[in-house]
């Protein structure tokens, strides 16, 4: 049974979803030209307005404008992406947190904002987060455990995994061949 402390989280929380939900476009509500400006940036995050056009067959006003809608709307995001190992970020940890009864927005939000954190989800189960964490060396690991984790009060328990290799990240992933033809499906 969830107490009455946890409360004004859980309606946050929703409110957070609903607010999403209500104000946004989902991926549902794209056509097929959206579709196809995505995965051409998958493809080759370089190409040009004009390229995408000319792929497309529309015009590069008709690229841009959605190209800004899908970034205003928070469907894409076009960014740089840097691989950690290359650039000696050699300790990539791996962490379940679990929190004081509503608590875990506050703990959430401040390990949003260390720079070392590079991926917090709030999750259902064993943990109430799942942090991700990339170090330079095994020495930064052990003093963000000892001295860094200890000064959050909020903290029950944590369980470290240190990640021995990666082999795939989300931002691999693509819309399914699938999603697409269904969507140029409809606009015929």
């Amino acid at each position: 049974m969830l107490s009455q402390a946890n409360e004004p989280e859980r309606k946050r929380v929703g409110r957070d979803l609903e607010h999403q939900i209500v104000n946004g476009r989902t991926l549902q509500d794209l056509d097929a030209v959206d579709l196809r400006i995505i995965a051409l940036l998958q493809e080759n995050g370089r190409y040009s307005n004009i390229e995408m056009a000319r792929i497309i067959g529309c015009s590069e006003p008709t690229v841009r404008k959605r190209l800004e809608k899908l970034v205003t709307d928070g469907i894409l995001k076009v960014t740089a992406v840097l691989n950690p190992r290359k650039t000696g970020y050699n300790a990539d940890i791996v962490m379940g947190i679990r929190t004081k009864p509503g608590k875990m927005l506050e703990v959430g939000e401040q390990l949003a904002r260390m720079n070392e954190v590079v991926y917090v989800g709030y999750v259902s189960g064993r943990y109430d987060i799942i942090a991700e964490f990339l170090y330079r060396n095994h020495s930064e690991l052990l003093t963000f455990l000892t001295e860094c984790l200890a000064s959050f009060e909020d903290i029950v328990s944590t369980e470290s995994f240190h990640v021995l290799h990666t082999a795939k990240i989300n931002y691999d992933w693509k819309l399914p061949d699938e999603f697409l033809a269904q969507k140029e499906g409809e606009q015929v």
